[in-house]
């Protein structure tokens, strides 16, 4: 039996390849950084990224940012204390001017190494999950999914007062995401498929062979407790509703994915 890869690193010491080393951003670091407990009165919680990048968590769990501190993209952490999913603070982390988007990653691990003394590594582990892939042999489309019409590699002009509001989703790049509807004027499959984890039940992979944008629209029945009446409007249920109106479905398949294990970890400085 082939032993299970194991990538060990200590975060902001990472060995790269001469070529990975090359077309890495310069390293940054947060401008500042304010860790506090959150208030015990505090009610409700919230995370958002204003337009200069900087970072600010309310009244949540550390758990809730901890994914950022792995070196590789993943959707599993595993091995942390009881407190980091527990305990609630409140984060604000202001980026250098002209950092970008690529070096936040980085920023937030060294505050990770920094504030809490985290140290971890990389797992591969088996894992079911969805490839997303035509449902027709012929290759055929559903009637709700056509290639887009719309440029979506332009670069998007900054908002100002100025700027008219948004047109509707069906008439714009990037997807729209709510309850029981998936509307877009131009997304990639490989936009698309993040947004699909919830309703397969799994992470979602790209096996659709798509390329460019495609314009689609989804109408699917929020999935309802047992005994609940059927939805009156008589919709499908979230995967029939992917196959009949765009022509994909979602196969089950065993693949190594990585997990993030938190080795150890401390309370953050608090400032």
């Amino acid at each position: 039996m082939a032993r299970m890869r194991r990538a060990s690193f200590v975060l902001g010491s990472l060995l790269l390849t001469g070529s990975l080393l090359a077309a890495q951003a310069p390293l940054a670091e947060y401008e500042v950084v304010s860790i506090k407990r959150s208030p015990a009165d505090a009610v409700g919680g919230s995370l958002q990224t204003l337009p200069d990048g900087t970072f600010i968590m309310k009244n949540s769990p550390m758990r809730s940012i901890i994914l950022a501190a792995s070196p590789v993209p993943t959707r599993e952490v595993e091995g942390y204390p009881a407190w980091v999913d527990r305990e609630r603070y409140d984060v604000t982390a202001k980026p250098p001017p002209g950092a970008t988007r690529q070096q936040s990653g980085a920023m937030m691990r060294r505050v990770f190494e920094d504030r809490m003394k985290l140290k971890g590594h990389v797992e591969e582990r088996e894992r079911t999950v969805f490839a997303l892939v035509l449902a027709r042999n012929d290759g055929r489309l559903g009637p709700q999914l056509k290639p887009s019409a719309l440029d979506c590699t332009a670069p998007v002009p900054p908002r100002s007062p100025q700027t008219p509001p948004p047109e509707p989703p069906e008439a714009r790049c990037g997807g729209s995401f709510g309850a029981g509807l998936i509307v877009s004027g131009g997304i990639t499959m490989d936009q698309l498929v993040p947004s699909l984890s919830g309703l397969a039940g799994g992470q979602v992979i790209n096996r659709t062979g798509l390329q460019g944008y495609y314009a689609l629209t989804v109408r699917y029945a929020m999935p309802r407790g047992p005994g609940a009446d059927p939805p009156a409007d008589d919709l499908p249920e979230p995967i029939t509703a992917i196959q009949e109106q765009l022509g994909l479905r979602f196969q089950p398949e065993k693949m190594k994915m990585p997990v993030f294990v938190v080795d150890s970890i401390e309370r953050p400085s608090e400032n």
